[in-house]
């Protein structure tokens, strides 16, 4: 390990501290193009005469490649550092980027796989990095603040999206793109992101699937891992076909509607990122709560052509169980895995929250399609209520 390594890693950090909001602020300009794209792809498919099957499979394939991709995304960051990975998985980001401007809505397969590969990385890189820059006792600030920056372009993402799709002309959006491709190139410069190289084993899928064999004796990790998978089945739903909803039926304003569920995901990151749980243990009763936020926002949802207005309140609820489940199970699954299985394992605990997606968005298309909106969002209340059932049935764990 170099001298330069080596004073990085001795360096204490803080949650708050000038270096780490840089990497935060390195996340948040990352993730503003998928917030705005993630607007702009379904809007686009929908008037280019795409059934919701096929946009929830567009929209769902991203997060299956990151699923795939995150053992070997943890893999390859032990083996190269942080550092390095992060510098060419923003190349490949810029690139993404590029071939969107060049070909539209013709590329939308190919950009949207692309997508998910950088996110798997980008991912994975961010939160072996913070977990290696904090200590034990403020890692749960640190993920919680991470995912408050992954989740800040909401606030304005959704409100640029639909500028630039009902307002302006396409010169604007390539324009606006350009620059999101660009400057987290710029920003990596001097990031205090580690650059030391970790014990590296290369492994195959026959090893990866005996070191999860192992941890089946562990019941936190499955119901951690369960749970997210339900939960994010419900946010990959509402996520990809919340914004279809509300404009054919003319429910209220899609973009305040996103502001006002991105401002409660924000506020509650920050101001509750001290009460989530950062001690290895498993919480069951906070873990409900925020599953019951979730149900009651879903059921809103599926009545929203009798709520009128009043559809705005499910934004609260929706963005409450948004802001907390993440960081929350993240948080327990990094103290749960063994230390020296990390690389790996991390990985694949946290694609079960790019499998929920995934699936969220494919499986709820299919609804759509063959039933209706209202249908899709009961279905999500139900598999809270599963999660629930689930937590509830497991609660005396570790």
């Amino acid at each position: 390990m170099t001298g330069k390594n080596s004073s990085l890693m001795d360096r204490t950090f803080t949650p708050l501290s000038f270096a780490m909001l840089q990497l935060y602020l390195l996340s948040m300009l990352f993730f503003t193009a998928s917030s705005i794209l993630t607007i702009i792809f379904p809007l686009q498919a929908e008037k280019s005469g795409i059934s919701e099957g096929e946009i929830g499979f567009i929209m769902g394939i991203t997060m299956f490649v990151c699923m795939i991709l995150r053992p070997w995304a943890g893999q390859m960051i032990a083996k190269y550092s942080v550092k390095k990975m992060m510098k060419w998985l923003l190349v490949g980001h810029a690139v993404t980027l590029t071939l969107y401007i060049l070909f539209g809505i013709h590329s939308l397969y190919v950009v949207r796989v692309l997508q998910g590969i950088v996110l798997a990385f980008f991912s994975m890189a961010m939160q072996l990095g913070i977990s290696d820059l904090l200590r034990n006792k403020d890692r749960g600030q640190g993920m919680s603040m991470y995912t408050l920056s992954t989740v800040m372009p909401s606030l304005y993402g959704p409100i640029l999206a639909m500028l630039l799709w009902q307002q302006l002309d396409a010169r604007y959006l390539i324009g606006c793109i350009v620059v999101l491709a660009i400057f987290p190139l710029l920003l990596l410069i001097g990031a205090p992101l580690p650059q030391h190289q970790k014990t590296f084993v290369a492994f195959s899928i026959r090893k990866l699937l005996g070191t999860v064999k192992e941890t089946r004796s562990n019941k936190g990790l499955l119901i951690a891992s369960f749970t997210m998978i339900l939960g994010a089945t419900i946010i990959g739903a509402i996520s990809t076909f919340l914004p279809l909803y509300m404009l054919k039926f003319n429910l209220g304003n899609i973009a305040v509607y996103l502001f006002i569920q991105a401002l409660v995901v924000v506020g509650s990151r920050f101001m509750l990122r001290k009460r989530i749980p950062s001690d290895g243990h498993w919480h069951p009763n906070f873990i409900v709560l925020v599953l019951l936020s979730s149900t009651i926002g879903t059921t809103m949802l599926a009545f929203g052509e009798e709520l009128g207005y009043f559809i705005y309140l499910s934004a609260i609820f929706n963005g409450l169980a948004f802001a907390m489940l993440y960081p929350t199970i993240v948080t327990y699954i990094s103290f749960a895995i063994p230390e020296d299985k990390k690389p790996i394992l991390l990985g694949v605990f946290l694609a079960t929250y790019d499998l929920g997606f995934s699936f969220g968005s494919l499986a709820m298309g299919i609804v759509v399609q063959y039933s209706s909106y209202a249908m899709m969002f009961i279905v999500c209340s139900i598999v809270a209520l599963i999660a629930i059932g689930l937590v509830l049935l497991k609660r005396n764990i570790r």
